[in-house]
């Protein structure tokens, strides 16, 4: 679907949609328990659909808001992630559990997407696998995983971390994780971590290390998944650069790490407060200044912070970007052509991104969403501020992580229609 986008301002109200992270999260420790858990508000989208096949493999069974976790048997041998780099990472270590083959497949960028770290693991600990010599799909896997000692990298996805806090519990020994660099998205971790006590699995962390005791079990609860910063992040800065907008759902004392957009917007000078008694956001139009921006604990903010920046006096500075590469696209170069595209004056290195800040961006164009749903939105904000329409190829590709956002942006004022 290609859209075309009038620029004006958007304003109204927003009930944010659910975290996918935590949707991946509470969807999976449901899953591996025994019974049935009342799961609400899991965020309805691409990745989760890929998340609930994988767990349909090992018996999981889905009817409306219950999920119902059974023996964890194997009932088929193909695991089809789609385009989702949650899914394939998280699973891989859970249907490791297994003795038999499996095989992960994927589409759009995720057969090119790294997973050295599970096979840097896999050597140590003799698992076998296979895989294509110029992809990392198709990947067959054989297990079982063993309890024991797993030193890994932390400054790479945490989903490889996550993934393995997810299955080392449900072995009958004790496991010790071993972070070897510094940790980056600290936030998601938290997130895995609090799931897992929420869903009766305790882990210790000291310093470097995650000390799993082995024979724990996953127990059935009733959750409501919360609404989603990172997505949230989008009709922020709609309402710094646009007219009012108010956003309601959002818990301000959540574990996101993406909640850090509240406190850039604010360094940023952007107007954004919230309220107790309504809890609401509630962000103005505000003339913004240029900050220096580091995006090794919030990679999926870098996007739209860069829009931000864009339409910021003054400089912007983005550190600690490389992240951004190994995304649904690589990020950095992909916001890098589309300023540019904008008529931004931006510079990019190996991991970093200079912007300077303008008051209107080029419009008359159409743009690439390079396949990535971030990418995607990030462009439908900025047109906003466009002096012509903007037109945005495969602006479906939203529907991975936020099917509605069309329906949303219309709803507050925008002017779509499809080209």
């Amino acid at each position: 679907m290609n859209i075309k986008i009038t620029p004006k301002p958007l304003t109204g109200k927003v009930s944010v949609v659910s975290s996918k992270s935590l949707s991946h999260r509470y969807i999976i420790a449901s899953g591996l328990a025994h019974g049935t858990s009342v799961i609400n508000n899991v965020l309805d989208s691409d990745d989760l659909v890929a998340t609930k096949g994988a767990l349909s493999a090992l018996g999981t069974q889905f009817e409306g808001d219950k999920v119902i976790g059974n023996d964890l048997i194997l009932s088929q041998s193909t695991i089809d992630c789609k385009e989702s780099g949650s899914t394939l990472r998280f699973m891989i270590p859970i249907l490791l559990l297994q003795k038999e083959k499996v095989t992960f497949t994927g589409s759009g960028r995720l057969p090119l997407r790294s997973l050295d770290v599970y096979f840097d693991l896999f050597k140590q600990k003799n698992i076998h696998y296979t895989r294509p010599e110029d992809a990392y799909l198709p990947l067959e896997v054989k297990g079982p995983l063993r309890a024991g000692y797993y030193p890994m990298r932390g400054d790479v996805s945490s989903q490889f971390l996550t993934g393995l806090l997810f299955a080392l519990p449900l072995l009958n020994k004790d496991s010790v994780i071993e972070i070897t660099t510094p940790l980056e998205s600290r936030g998601y971790i938290n997130l895995t971590l609090d799931t897992l006590r929420l869903f009766g699995i305790h882990i210790l962390e000291v310093d470097q290390y995650f000390y799993i005791k082995g024979g724990q079990k996953y127990l059935p609860i009733e959750a409501t998944v919360e609404a989603d910063y990172s997505q949230a992040a989008f009709w922020m800065v709609a309402g710094i650069i646009g007219g009012k907008i108010e956003l309601s759902n959002l818990d301000p004392l959540t574990k996101q790490g993406d909640y850090k957009i509240v406190d850039i917007i604010k360094s940023m000078v952007g107007s954004i407060e919230y309220d107790d008694a309504s809890r609401i956001y509630s962000i103005e139009p505000s003339e913004t200044f240029g900050i220096t921006i580091d995006l090794s604990q919030i990679p999926d903010l870098g996007p739209i912070l860069m829009v931000l920046a864009s339409l910021s006096k003054n400089t912007t500075i983005f550190t600690n970007a490389s992240r951004l590469r190994i995304k649904e696209s690589d990020r950095l170069d992909a916001m890098y052509q589309t300023l540019l595209k904008f008529g931004v004056d931006v510079e990019m290195k190996a991991d970093s991104m200079v912007v300077k800040g303008t008051k209107i961006l080029k419009g008359n164009q159409t743009f690439d969403t390079f396949g990535d749903h971030r990418i995607a939105m990030a462009i439908a904000i900025a047109a906003i501020r466009a002096d012509g329409p903007v037109t945005i190829l495969n602006a479906d590709v939203v529907s991975k992580s936020y099917p509605k956002f069309f329906e949303v942006y219309q709803s507050l004022g925008g002017d779509i229609h499809e080209s």
